[in-house]
């Protein structure tokens, strides 16, 4: 029987580890002539056994390793095993590396503005049509923790923990002429356009689940993962929720005794919506030296969440695998490192 592999892969809100070997099944042992039993009293045989049927000694088949005699994980994995397959280990903990640019739409832009003081705290942030935004660009680092587990030999769930750091750049276009009344701004001495450029600070917590579908043979796998980040602020300021679905497929290459070499290539969908808020001071902007205060919220969103994908995993053992992946598209740039252990 030819085995087929059971395939692994450790995924960063994305977020990934591949793994698993596909081992030949040994051939059917050749029909064993039937044997005469020979019954006896005290020691002695009752009667000869027939001489015309040979008695063949046999031995035992060789027990396979202890952790695949009942595997409680994966669900059916005690059956894969039996017709020849080499499933995966089934729990799994990984340290993750995730560094993202990406570039933003906005929406919703709400403010309050003052000339000269700070507008109060707890006042209402509105809409206005002479603020509006111009570049948006998120850079961030999640560092995270992530554990796993092989439910059925095809499927696996996982869920992270992690750290995000970075900011966000934000533009803002303010025309101090609709903002600012007479006689600071006038037609005869316009105050025209102040461009109000900011940086938004993330420090925050990020939780991920999601899935893994992995299919292969001794040659080439195939996976398509979903995950689901939430990342949270301390300070009620640069929320951000990250949806990554990808796609990814690529040869497997034996370089030794448990050491396997898989690159890949594929597509990735990595949505992220931040929501960011704060305080921003422009300094003089005025004959009288004041200048504009704003407070703000707005929500950003991935201008272009599609990205190609070029990556390799390295299975160092059945125990350990590391993992390199980049990811680029028009407005965005990302790449992933990981390592993994399975026990």
């Amino acid at each position: 029987m030819r085995g087929l592999t059971l395939l692994s892969v450790t995924m960063l809100a994305a977020p990934l580890g591949l793994a698993g070997r596909a081992q030949a099944q040994a051939q059917d042992l050749p029909p064993v002539p039937i044997i005469t039993q020979v019954a006896t009293d005290a020691g002695t045989a009752s009667g000869p056994a027939d001489p015309a049927v040979p008695t063949v000694a046999t031995e035992p088949a060789p027990a396979p390793p202890e952790r695949e005699k009942y595997p409680l994980l994966p669900i059916g994995g005690r059956a894969a095993i039996e017709r020849g397959y080499h499933i995966q280990r089934a729990l799994g903990a990984s340290g993750m590396l995730i560094h993202n640019v990406q570039n933003m739409d906005s929406r919703n832009l709400a403010v309050a503005i003052a000339k000269g003081e700070d507008p109060p705290a707890g006042g209402a942030l509105l809409e206005v049509p002479f603020v509006t935004t111009t570049q948006m660009e998120s850079h961030s680092s999640n560092t995270e923790f992530k554990a796993d587990v092989w439910l059925f030999p095809f499927l696996n769930l996982f869920a992270g923990i992690g750290k995000v750091k970075g900011h966000v750049n934000v533009g803002v276009d303010i025309d101090l002429d609709a903002f600012v009344p007479f006689p600071f701004c006038r037609p005869a001495k316009p105050c025209g356009h102040s461009q109000l450029p900011f940086t938004a600070n993330v420090d925050n917590t990020s939780f991920t689940v999601g899935s893994i579908v992995g299919y292969g043979t001794n040659h080439w796998f195939a996976a398509l993962s979903l995950a689901k980040t939430i990342s949270v602020s301390s300070k009620d300021r640069s929320d951000m929720k990250m949806t990554n679905i990808a796609g990814r497929v690529g040869p497997r290459f034996a370089l030794g005794k448990d050491v396997m070499l898989t690159p890949y290539v594929g597509a990735n969908y990595y949505d992220m919506d931040v929501t960011v808020s704060g305080l921003v001071r422009s300094g003089a902007l005025f004959e009288d030296g004041d200048g504009v205060n704003l407070r703000y919220k707005v929500d950003l969103k991935s201008s272009r969440p599609w990205a190609a994908i070029g990556g390799a995993n390295l299975e160092l053992s059945s125990h350990w695998a590391m993992q390199a992946e980049y990811n680029w598209g028009k407005d965005s740039n990302r790449f992933v490192l990981s390592l993994t252990f399975r026990p």
